[in-house]
């Protein structure tokens, strides 16, 4: 059994040698042209002043908008629409010194507890849509109660056409 092994072994390992290589075979022909993809990268920083409200401060359906357009929005949108291309994005939060990323749409909740003891429970959820020439950024809260404005938020923008 152990000479059949050895022999194996011998076998496998002298057919496993490489010569040298050959010459290098003629060039084929030109394919068509391929699709490449474009992108670019874009951080939107939005001050808490700079929120509108939107439908009055605590009613129903009251929301936070802020839109970038003409020059302020990105020259890309008109590509990524035209080309049906593709926008994602992050809301980007603070951790320890260190900017941590939240993929949009992001929902955060909170919590607390009123002066009876009684709970106040909410959530705030951030989103965007955009069109060929804006771009637009919204905070919706669960309770309606949009009478604070929201904090300075950073987003970063994907485009991709």
């Amino acid at each position: 059994m152990k000479k059949l092994l050895s022999i194996l072994t011998l076998a496998l390992a002298l057919s496993s040698c490489i010569g040298p290589m050959g010459p290098q075979g003629p060039q084929g022909p030109k394919g068509e042209p391929g699709e490449g993809v474009n992108w670019k990268v874009y951080d939107f920083t939005i001050q808490s002043h700079q929120w509108q409200l939107i439908n009055g401060a605590d009613q129903l359906n009251s929301y936070y908008m802020y839109l970038f357009e003409g020059n302020d929005a990105p020259k890309e949108l008109r590509y990524v629409v035209d080309n049906m291309g593709e926008v994602s994005g992050c809301y980007v939060g603070k951790l320890d010194n260190e900017e941590i990323f939240y993929p949009l749409p992001y929902e955060n909740y909170f919590g607390s507890t009123n002066d009876g003891g009684g709970e106040m429970l909410w959530s705030e959820t951030y989103k965007y849509d955009y069109t060929r020439s804006s771009i637009a950024f919204y905070v919706y809260y669960s309770d309606f109660y949009t009478a604070t404005p929201p904090p300075t938020c950073k987003f970063r923008m994907n485009f991709k056409w």
